[in-house]
């Protein structure tokens, strides 16, 4: 029972990697789509929403079959539909739009249900206290891919493979996601919704649309646009504007998701010491500046250099501010946390449509004014629901 419970951890933890290692390759395929399909570079960029879209789908797809479908009859569905999907692409040479759009449409899906089922998995197999540190692993496997998967992408695409095939890559975690799904035993989802029917029945019902939730949510939004822009373009940036080839370019979204382990894990450790507001605020602060360090330095080095800093720094605002954002209302309902993922995804999903948009008006550079912009909006938006929290408060003291 204990390697099953371990096991199926590891399976949790796999779904966030083929999410991420297909959204954090977007920045360093840009570029090879475009050639393929002989398009703009911009518009290139725009069709990745599609895959983003796609994972935003899955999750209201997840919301209707997780709770009407065996959790490991989907797990098999999806996954075998994920792998069918990646040999199609790498076997069939089709350079039509809509066919790649379909693809990563699909694609993007299977990647939002699955992420979904790894989410339930672990809400099935921990109990509250253990189930934090569990979320925080997925973050460190969520990142943990995001530098290994665009970091393979560069080595293959400099052996002059075709975009698809590091794509392809991650279907090796595909399929042993599909073969635990034949071998493993899945807990019971039934007994786990009875559990929580009689929890939600006993618990007050509390409304979660309040002015400051929604505040939060915008501001998660924000934050999402914010990231997805600056990985999207920031290895576009560095070989047009600063003149770095496409393999050293592409190394800056490595940049980012290698040292942001590291930063979630220290951050974890810091909030058991710290204020989690006062620390949202500080590392929102960090990212305004190196956010502006990396607009106006010229030196490609100095700013691979900055994207340590900032996947370090600030990778944990996401986690924090959902943090920040479930203590708005007492004794919530868990839909406020689901709302707020909601909302956040909506800023990952027309980010690259909407950076696309605007580089494709004001040039490469506008997309790192881009990120100076968002950051601020989400230190604006941060700062106007604490000063609505401390409103609230002085009106109940009172």
């Amino acid at each position: 029972m204990g390697m099953n419970k371990g096991l199926l951890t590891i399976v949790a933890f796999m779904t966030y990697m083929v999410m991420s290692g297909l959204l954090t390759q977007i920045g360093v395929l840009i570029s090879p789509v475009a050639d393929y399909l002989e398009v703009s570079i911009t518009h290139a960029a725009s069709m990745f929403s599609l895959l983003t879209g796609g994972t935003f789908a899955g999750t209201f797809v997840a919301m209707w079959v997780y709770g009407r479908f065996p959790m490991q009859r989907i797990f098999q569905v999806n996954y075998l539909t994920f792998i069918g999907l990646l040999i199609l692409m790498v076997t069939i040479d089709s350079r039509l739009q809509w066919v790649v759009s379909f693809y990563l449409f699909t694609l993007g899906i299977c990647c939002g249900v699955g992420l979904a089922g790894g989410a339930v998995l672990i809400a099935n197999l921990y109990n509250e206290q253990k189930r934090a540190s569990a979320f925080l692993a997925t973050d460190c496997s969520f990142s943990l891919a995001g530098f290994v998967f665009p970091s393979l992408a560069v080595v293959l695409l400099s052996a002059n493979q075709l975009w698809t095939v590091s794509y392809a890559a991650v279907g090796v975690l595909a399929i042993l996601i599909l073969l635990a799904c034949f071998i493993l035993k899945f807990p019971d989802q039934s007994i786990a919704n009875k559990q929580e029917t009689q929890s939600n029945k006993s618990a007050p019902k509390a409304s979660i649309w309040t002015p400051r939730v929604f505040v939060v949510a915008l501001a998660l939004c924000c934050y999402l646009t914010t990231q997805t822009t600056f990985l999207t373009w920031a290895p576009s940036y560095l070989q047009q504007a600063l003149g770095l080839d496409a393999n050293q370019a592409a190394s800056a979204v490595g940049n980012y998701w290698g040292p942001s382990i590291f930063g979630l894990l220290i951050v974890t450790l810091l909030v058991i010491k710290l204020p989690t507001r006062p620390l949202l605020l500080s590392v929102i602060v960090v990212a305004i500046v190196l956010s502006i360090l990396l607009y106006i330095t010229e030196d490609p080095d100095w700013f691979l250099t900055i994207t340590l800093g900032l996947g370090f720094m600030t990778s944990c605002i996401f986690k924090l501010g959902i943090s920040v954002g479930s203590q708005q209302i007492k004794n919530a309902p868990p839909i406020l946390v689901t709302f707020l993922l909601c909302s956040a995804t909506v800023g990952s999903t027309v980010a690259p449509a909407l950076s696309a948009l605007v580089v494709a008006n004001f040039g490469v550079r506008s997309a790192m004014l881009m990120t100076v912009i968002g950051f601020v909006l989400v230190a604006i938006l941060m700062s106007t629901c604490l000063l609505l929290e401390q409103k609230t408060r002085s009106t109940q003291a009172a």
